[in-house]
């Protein structure tokens, strides 16, 4: 615990009065006290940081403070003004709160804040409020005469190490009390007598019924009687009401609450070692994430088993977020609470293993996070967990792992480019996608190194298409060149039988890398036909790998990765504009051929655009061309023959272009 000066006063020279609550021990008393006798002191322009993560505990030591503060005996004579409020989370300006005060006060004044953990469901704005104040109050604290306790949780601690740092300067006390993290009190140790470490806690009911109605489930029961004769038969899919028997049982014995948390991790185990991976069942993820918490609750936090518990917690929280099961934001920022909770539990020197595989979840719920909300600020938190996670996994420890999470690094930094700094993020994120194939080799793992020459060829793609990239380092055509060679490695090992899903993706991403190719102003006309017959066989690839797995598919099948509307429009402007060059050696009737061919493409494309509009006039519109270009080579005969492979709805507008 960091301690300043004023901290280290014996907790013996005061009088206090004794906090007596179940939520307080006798080290968070002892915090308690330091920061009572630092506010105490009649200093002026202090700031002190109390950390604490259990909001029950929180506010009840910050209102005994303000009751403490004001009676005072120390204060001989001397006068305190102290004032507490909670923190407007419409404009979370401190200084201007504190500013708001009643004007009339003899001697120092001291103010505690309190709901600052509140701004974390808050925008990124009103944090960003917050945050400058606290950078205005660091430029005017030699012209302030108040002192200032912030109340704020571990996660709004580095916040603001990390974001208001001249501020951070200024604080002249830390006082990290401990609390439970997800904020439900543990008593103290009993003191009847007893030494085995039992704790009077409340038995989770709701977790009780879960599991009984998930019992009677699985094992088509309607009533509990019946269940009752199924339990004598020691049926196997009835063992956690015998765990929940055994806790119960425990409980009444004054067990130690190591025991009791164990039992507890056995029937989270039992649930998490049956779920479905690919489709997790809510009511098991359920069970499973009650019964970690109410170990965690009986655990000492500052156990070694501890981080581990909090990292399991936090990755059911990350895959209830992906399941669909309730709102996955809510379930994302309890993974990441949970995680960050685990960070301040693991040394990375002592623990580097840990620390980093962390990190990389850590890193990982960031990114799904950017997806929901504020894509730019979530999606660096992420690049910052991957790096952070690679410092301690390094490539001859743990290359897989290392490999692994150069990739979800090159990933973010992809995301990421997509928001700001594209010619940097994207060379970043080729960067990292190479590093990760140093240990990716095609004989040992040929859908992972495919995979990496995918997204390799992504990256290079997307560099084709930023301004800044084109002028400073390399002309679009050899991104796409460099792109098209990482995507035809992709498909060596990417078949359309050992992975069709990824060979329709990657196909698609050839055909749009040569249809791109081909539109380049420097592409000589006799190549680009060529990359125009390159991109209609890749394209037609992909829409082949499509109806291959709508044949095969199930209710469960994953969704495709691409617009498949998009490829039938692109597709359709290649066979266009191959059938209307002059410089391609096709005969006429293969040109006609494939003018056919563009507009029954162009007429997929609108209607699988139905809900989009302004994508659906862009294939529109290519309607009366494509029937233009037919009648100038067959004719009214030609014309009216592709008018009727039109749908009616389209007609009107077409006509009137024609």
């Amino acid at each position: 615990m960091l301690m300043s000066a004023v901290d280290r006063h014996s907790a013996q020279e005061i009088p206090v009065t004794e906090i007596i609550s179940p939520g307080s021990s006798t080290l968070n008393q002892q915090i308690y006290v330091r920061l009572r006798l630092a506010l105490s002191l009649n200093l002026r322009r202090q700031v002190l940081i109390a950390v604490c993560d259990d909001s029950a505990l929180r506010n009840q030591f910050a209102a005994q403070l303000e009751a403490d503060i004001t009676t005072d005996p120390l204060q001989n004579g001397s006068t305190t003004c102290f004032t507490s409020f909670g923190l407007n989370l419409d404009n979370p300006d401190v200084l201007e709160q504190i500013q708001q005060q009643p004007a009339a006060r003899i001697g120092t004044l001291s103010v505690q804040v309190t709901g600052i953990d509140r701004l974390t469901r808050q925008s990124v704005y009103i944090q960003r409020i917050f945050l400058n104040s606290l950078s205005t109050i660091a430029q005017q604290i030699p012209t302030l005469d108040f002192n200032l306790v912030l109340w704020v949780t571990r996660p709004w601690c580095r916040a603001i190490q990390q974001s208001a740092p001249e501020f951070w300067q200024w604080h002249t006390g830390l006082f990290e009390f401990e609390g439970d993290p997800f904020g439900q009190n543990l008593t103290p140790p009993s003191t009847s007598g007893t030494s085995n470490g039992y704790r009077k806690f409340k038995l989770d009911s709701d977790l009780t019924d879960f599991v009984l109605a998930a019992v009677m489930q699985t094992i088509d029961l309607d009533d509990q009687t019946a269940l009752a004769q199924v339990l004598e038969s020691n049926h196997p899919d009835t063992e956690p009401l015998r765990i929940l028997h055994q806790i119960e049982e425990l409980h009444q014995a004054r067990s130690s609450a190591d025991a009791i948390a164990a039992l507890y991790r056995q029937l989270g185990d039992w649930y998490r070692d049956r779920l479905d991976p690919s489709r997790p069942a809510a009511q098991s993820l359920t069970i499973v994430i009650r019964a970690y918490e109410q170990a965690l609750k009986l655990v000492d936090m500052k156990s070694d088993e501890v981080p581990d518990l909090l990292n399991d917690i936090a990755n059911l929280y990350w895959i209830k977020a992906r399941s669909g099961s309730g709102s996955a934001v809510t379930n994302l920022e309890k993974a990441l609470k949970a995680y960050q909770f685990a960070l301040d539990r693991t040394s990375p020197e002592i623990q580097p293993q840990t620390y980093a595989m962390i990190q990389n979840n850590l890193g990982s719920v960031y990114s799904d996070l950017a997806s929901q909300q504020s894509p730019e600020e979530n999606l660096r938190a992420a690049v910052m967990a991957y790096q952070a996670s690679i410092q301690y996994r390094s490539f001859e420890t743990d290359p897989a792992r290392y490999a692994a999470t150069q990739n979800n690094l090159g990933t973010a930094f992809w995301n990421l480019a997509q928001h700001q700094s594209p010619m940097l993020n994207l060379q970043s994120a080729v960067d990292a996608y190479n590093e990760a194939l140093r240990y990716y080799t095609p004989e040992q793992e040929p859908l992972h190194y495919a995979m990496l020459q995918n997204n390799l060829g992504t990256a290079y793609w997307n560099l084709s298409r930023c301004e800044q990239a084109v002028e400073a380092l390399a002309k679009a055509e050899e991104f796409l060149q460099l792109a098209i060679g990482a995507y035809r490695v992709a498909l060596i090992y990417r078949t359309l039988e050992a992975a069709p899903l990824a060979y329709a993706a990657t196909q698609n991403n050839l055909g749009t890398a040569y249809w791109h190719l081909a539109s380049q102003e420097s592409t000589q006309s006799e190549e680009r036909s060529i990359y125009l017959l390159c991109a209609i066989d890749a394209y037609q690839e992909a829409l082949s790998a499509v109806q291959y797995l709508a044949a095969a598919s199930t209710d469960h099948a994953p969704p495709l990765s691409f617009d498949i509307s998009a490829t039938h429009h692109h597709i359709g402007l290649a066979y266009y504009q191959t059938a209307i060059d002059t410089q391609c050696e096709l005969e006429l009737a293969e040109r006609t051929k494939f003018l056919h061919h563009a507009l029954r493409h162009q007429v997929y494309a609108a209607q699988g655009w139905g809900t989009h509009p302004d994508f659906q006039s862009s294939a529109i519109a290519q309607f009366s061309q494509i029937v233009k270009a037919i009648y100038e080579r067959e004719g009214i005969q030609g014309q009216t023959q592709a008018l009727s492979q039109l749908p009616p709805a389209f007609l009107p507008q077409v006509m009137r272009q024609l």
